[in-house]
């Protein structure tokens, strides 16, 4: 099965087509007050902020979720390809309630990797349900300011390894962040890097 990134559910993605739209109409709109010139100017100004708007956009687009047999991959806005296995996965949950409500999220202790998707994924319930099918996921209520990152560390990071050595909590990259913030950030995402991540189109 295939989840893709969708920009339809992101609340967020209106703030592109505005952009998109201020340019036609600044770039088109200068030729009737400003010289010929200074108007072609500002119409490739224009066009090119348009034109990175859209790149942008594309490459967050092609974020995706690949399910298979043995495991599922996930394809991140900037190209990043993660693998993970089902038999390998150490903790799973859904965040019911916190800063980052509507994600779900995996997290391997075997290679400390941990993937977060945002529910701007096209039927992200059906991905949980298979994640399911051979791990538990938890309903999690984080705290106001609690990340996932956060919890997973909380869970799986002693306080002896945490005070002796930070790098634990440092190698969990999360990979979606990217594709989170992606409208936003378009100068797209955010995500985060955080425990190593993931997601495929």
């Amino acid at each position: 099965m295939v989840y893709k990134y969708s920009m339809k559910l992101n609340k967020e993605s209106i703030k592109v087509y505005l952009v998109l739209i201020a340019c036609l109409v600044l770039g088109i709109g200068s030729f009737f007050f400003l010289p010929t010139i200074v108007a072609l100017i500002i119409l490739g100004v224009c066009l090119f902020a348009a034109y990175t708007v859209l790149k942008a956009v594309s490459k967050i687009m092609s974020a995706r979720i690949t399910t298979y047999t043995d495991g599922f991959t996930v394809r991140t806005s900037d190209g990043t390809k993660m693998e993970f296995e089902w038999d390998l996965i150490s903790y799973a949950g859904f965040v019911v309630e916190g800063i980052q409500k509507g994600y779900i999220f995996v997290y391997e202790e075997s290679v400390d990797r941990f993937i977060q998707l945002p529910p701007t994924f096209e039927n992200l319930q059906g991905f949980r349900e298979e994640v399911e099918e051979h791990h538990p996921v938890e309903d999690c209520y984080l705290k106001p300011t609690e990340t996932i990152k956060e919890r997973i560390k909380s869970l799986f990071v002693t306080e002896e390894e945490d005070a002796g050595d930070a790098e634990p909590a440092a190698k969990i990259e999360d990979a979606v962040d990217e594709v989170e913030s992606a409208p936003e950030d378009v100068s797209p995402d955010e995500e985060k890097k955080a425990p190593e991540e993931k997601t495929e189109e």
